[in-house]
């Protein structure tokens, strides 16, 4: 039993281990365009939402860190010009939020960057990426 606790913890330890360390990867390369992972994230759940203005409320069900303060990420957004906040028409109390195209610009470029980064992962064969995709998927289910 003592084996099995003590292997689960080591798993536990090595999956804190590497998010740390992609995260660290991840802002490195983010930095010089000035833009954080959320910030990444939000534009590119923005663009996938194809020329349609979406609320806070669905930026933050979307979003990988749930976490992250969406109002607060979206005024440094549009601060930089790389969002547009309207008022909703169909609901007063909700705002739309839609990507610019200097947003779809930093995103474009900070992404060739990422593709680049996601490239550590070839040390690993395709048969081990979806089993590693498949077991992260039922730890979090």
């Amino acid at each position: 039993m003592k084996k099995t606790k003590d292997l689960y913890q080591n798993v536990a330890v090595e999956l804190l281990t590497t998010h740390s360390w992609y995260m660290h990867q991840l802002k490195t390369v983010l930095k010089p365009y000035d833009i954080s992972p959320a910030q990444y994230n939000i534009l590119r759940i923005l663009k996938g939402a194809k020329d349609t203005p979406v609320s806070a409320s669905f930026l933050k069900d979307q979003v990988i860190d749930k976490g992250s303060n969406i109002t607060r990420l979206i005024d440094k957004m549009e601060i930089k010009k790389w969002v547009t906040r309207c008022l909703c028409l169909t609901n007063r109390r909700q705002m739309d939020i839609d990507i610019t195209e200097e947003g779809i610009k930093i995103l474009s470029d900070a992404t060739k960057e990422i593709n680049e980064l996601i490239k550590v992962l070839y040390s690993i064969t395709e048969e081990e990426a979806e089993i590693v995709s498949k077991i992260l998927i039922k730890i979090r289910s």
